[in-house]
């Protein structure tokens, strides 16, 4: 061997064992990268694979639709949507209504609504020909059902559990609810009256309308009846300003008690009408469910009509007093 050689072959032995290190850390490295891909793929979003879909039909159970059947004037309408509201709440199904609802226009309602006028004309229809009595056995039908619920409804105990949503639902849009406030405030001015809060403020609704000389058996407001439920506030509270709306403005402008202040409010919708008395602190009902939702939606007494029904009518065998009016309010 040269002295060429000699320095060449000592490098090699020199580097081999080097070499050998780097390629068993390269070995033991590219084995730990293999078992790491193999143990967290990525799980993809979609897959054309076959999965088993027994244990979610165990525990997912089909969901059922109501659709309230919503007719008449908007008080009874308020009675259908808030029963079918609390019944689907109850039972966990969907509610669904009408896109063009005549309540969606006057109420910040916010559930699930089809613009499809067909879609639940299928649906099997349940219907409380009751009216003004709670009937529990109404609402024996399965969650899993698609069901049209309709016609009265007109009890609290349908819908008092769901109390605090109901209100929220049923709060009037912007542009209604502005228009009351500018009401409210107009007639404060004219009077000089600084402050709402030095006022009591009750809101009264004197249905006439249909109700005059109609066969069903309905008990409309006499001038003794005015005088009972304005005294029963003046005699309650110090500062009281009773504000009017009325389908027989007329009538209630003669028979009103002249011996309190009176305002009356004529804004030409009945949704303006509204809302302007529910901004009261109290309320004095007639007849009607226009009335009725007006007391529920003002929040404070509530006097009404303690014999609203004429003895041996129609009304009369329809009405329950203890399902219809609410316990706490004042039958006069």
């Amino acid at each position: 061997m040269t002295e060429k050689t000699q320095p060449l072959k000592q490098k090699l032995l020199y580097l081999a064992p080097c070499i050998l290190l780097l390629f068993s850390v390269y070995a033991l490295l590219r084995q730990l990268f293999v078992r790491s891909t193999e143990t967290n793929l990525p799980v993809p979003l979609f897959s054309n694979k076959m999965v088993s879909t027994y244990d979610y039909r165990v525990t997912e159970k089909k969901k059922g639709s109501i659709c309230p059947i919503l007719q008449a004037g908007l008080g009874n309408r308020l009675f259908q949507f808030s029963t079918s509201f609390a019944v689907a709440r109850n039972k966990q199904m969907e509610l669904i209504i009408p896109f063009d609802a005549d309540i969606r226009k006057v109420f910040q309602i916010n559930v699930t609504f089809t613009k499809s006028k067909g879609l639940c004309k299928g649906f099997r229809k349940v219907l409380d020909k009751a009216h003004a009595t709670y009937d529990k056995s109404l609402l024996n039908f399965s969650s899993t059902d698609n069901i049209q619920l309709g016609t009265g409804l007109q009890s609290w105990k349908y819908f008092d559990m769901y109390d605090r949503q109901i209100r929220k639902q049923l709060t009037f849009r912007k542009n209604i609810q502005n228009i009351a406030d500018q009401t409210i405030l107009e007639i404060l001015q004219r009077r000089n009256i600084k402050s709402r809060k030095s006022i009591t403020m009750v809101g009264v609704h004197i249905r006439r309308g249909d109700k005059v000389g109609n066969h069903d058996g309905f008990n409309i407001a006499t001038p003794e009846y005015l005088n009972r439920s304005v005294s029963y506030y003046a005699n309650k509270y110090a500062n009281v300003l009773f504000l009017v709306i009325s389908d027989g403005m007329a009538w209630s402008k003669n028979n009103m008690p002249s011996h309190v202040p009176v305002e009356y409010i004529s804004l030409g919708k009945r949704e303006f009408d509204m809302a302007s008395v529910v901004a009261c602190d109290h309320t004095i009902m007639t007849i009607g469910t226009f009335g009725w939702w007006i007391g529920y939606l003002t929040g404070g007494e509530v006097v009404y009509v303690k014999d609203a029904a004429k003895k041996g009518s129609r009304f009369e065998r329809i009405l329950n007093s203890e399902d219809h009016f609410y316990p706490l309010w004042v039958g006069l």
